[in-house]
């Protein structure tokens, strides 16, 4: 067997976290997280974390519970929000990798466990990563437990693996419930598949699931009723046909490979080692589901299939390899294990890039936004610096361009400036977006549940002329009224509006007012 490089699991198993390990440290100890999402994307989920870290929000109420709760916990480590996002990456990425390297540790030869846990973390912890890779990254390390045989094969190690699989269905109820949905599918199958103490793993992995729920139950009432009436809003035909980049067609060639390994284990282990097959079958058909629900690439799906139908202990390349090992069987055995190990490698490959294109984006990078907001976004500021140049003296003008990532941080740097100023002198700021930009960016405040809930509470809100996302137009139709009845305008500049409550006592030299502006 040394061909196919087993070795002692407890090695196995430290080789894989050395080599994954690579990339949780590369994001953790980035100075500037790169990024094409719009700036105010990349605030407001933590705009989001400390409101519910304040008390001024419900955690069961947010989209992704437990994404809030990976930048809480980040949130203790860094400042800036680029860095915040990194190091949850990495938090996330870490919690990837372990249970992973443990599974592939008696499932997979050294070679292949080594190289899909590292891809798996690179996944997870790459900059272009979000919610939706690290709920994927995620269903598959669950996924590989509960369709997959052990070498292993004990009551004490099913106990366990079956509580590590409930705990993490259990993170992914929080993360994105239509993934733990199919998580309990693939976990419906679990005692055929898995051995003779498959129903040890079954019951343990349920039963660890329902008593997490119950005990975040009782710390936090609603929080399952939440995440079950989630489910259906994304668990949807529509959603899944619609797909985002996880598209077949658009991963062509590692589709057409997983599909002949598949095929080609079916064909050689026949009957025998129908559960071989099967596995990466089910595995393939939920990875690709969720991909397409989330939107994720599914690179990851293609390739860990392809490892499961290949490299599995039940794997029929194996006889092909030490029993009848005639030359076809041979040149099938390696191929199968070359392709296998060729797209594992490249989804490493990718991510890595992703870290060298960040690492050389820094360099170039406008030093305030690196600095202030540890983003790195490509392009310079184009639509708001014309704008303020009085190149577009109409709404209707600036409307007709939509701005960009560097546009929105340079508004809100501009913004958070002036803010800081005024926040010195005793007055409550708030910006008029979609969350509570403001407490992140200009003011050491608790944050509010969202834009309209801080300007409630402010005497001074800065209101963008231009618009940035759609939930900052919402957030300033739900405001007019109160900017009209308890506001004025006070001055306006090319970017902003500021607007002074109108018993705040405001200091008037702190402004370039205008009399034509007072409302």
């Amino acid at each position: 067997m040394s061909i196919y490089s087993w070795r002692e699991p407890g090695w196995s198993f430290l080789w894989s976290v050395g080599a994954a390990t690579v990339f949780v440290i590369a994001a953790a100890l980035s100075p500037a997280l790169l990024s094409l999402s719009p700036t105010v994307d990349m605030i407001a989920p933590i705009a989001e974390a400390r409101a519910v870290m304040a008390g001024q929000a419900d955690l069961a109420a947010q989209e992704s519970p437990f994404y809030l709760m990976l930048l809480m916990a980040a949130d203790m480590f860094a400042d800036a929000p680029g860095r915040v996002h990194l190091v949850a990456k990495a938090m996330g990425a870490f919690l990837v990798l372990y249970p992973f390297a443990y599974l592939a540790s008696t499932r997979f030869p050294t070679a292949f466990g080594v190289a899909a846990t590292a891809a798996l973390a690179g996944f997870a912890a790459a900059p272009f990563s979000g919610p939706e890779e690290l709920g994927l990254a995620l269903l598959l390390v669950c996924g590989l437990s509960f369709v997959s045989v052990s070498a292993d094969d004990s009551a004490s190690r099913a106990r366990l693996e079956g509580a590590l699989g409930g705990g993490l269905l259990f993170v992914l109820w929080l993360l994105n419930p239509a993934f733990a949905l199919i998580g309990f599918i693939l976990l419906s199958v679990c005692p055929f598949l898995t051995g003779r103490y498959g129903l040890w793993r079954y019951a343990f992995a349920f039963g660890g699931f329902v008593l997490l729920a119950g005990i975040t139950e009782i710390l936090m009432p609603g929080m399952n009723m939440a995440r079950a009436a989630a489910a259906p809003e994304t668990l949807t035909l529509h959603n899944i046909i619609k797909g985002g980049e996880s598209s077949a067609f658009g991963l062509g060639a590692a589709a057409y490979g997983a599909g002949v390994i598949i095929f080609m284990s079916a064909v050689f282990g026949g009957k025998p080692h129908w559960k071989n097959w099967a596995a990466a079958v089910g595995l393939l058909l939920a990875g690709l589901v969720a991909a397409r629900l989330a939107g994720a690439n599914a690179l990851p799906v293609f390739a860990l299939a392809a490892g499961l139908a290949c490299f599995s202990v039940s794997s029929p390349f194996y006889d092909g390899l030490f029993r009848d090992h005639d030359r076809a069987s041979v040149a099938s055995a390696f191929s199968a294990g070359a392709l296998t190990l060729f797209w594992t490698g490249v989804i490493a490959i990718h991510a890595a890039g992703q870290f060298s294109l960040q690492y050389q984006a820094i360099k170039t990078a406008p030093e305030n936004i690196r600095s202030e907001l540890a983003l790195v976004q490509p392009g310079g500021p184009t639509i708001a610096k014309w704008v303020e140049e009085g190149r577009f003296s109409t709404p209707e003008a600036r409307e007709f361009f939509a701005l960009t990532p560097v546009d929105q941080s340079a508004m809100l740097l501009e913004a958070a400036a002036r803010a800081r100023t005024l926040a010195a002198n005793g007055l409550d700021i708030a910006f008029l977006t979609g969350a509570d930009t403001a407490c992140v960016l200009a003011e050491d405040r608790k944050c509010q549940a969202d834009g309209p809930a801080a300007a409630e509470k402010a005497n001074v809100i800065f209101v963008p002329r231009l618009e940035m996302d759609p939930k900052s137009a919402e957030a300033k139709g739900r405001a007019e009224a109160l900017l009209y009845t308890q506001f004025k305008m006070v001055e306006r500049t090319a970017l902003w509006e500021i607007w002074v409550r109108r018993d705040s006592g405001a200091p008037a030299n702190l402004f370039q007012m205008s009399e034509s502006l007072y409302r």
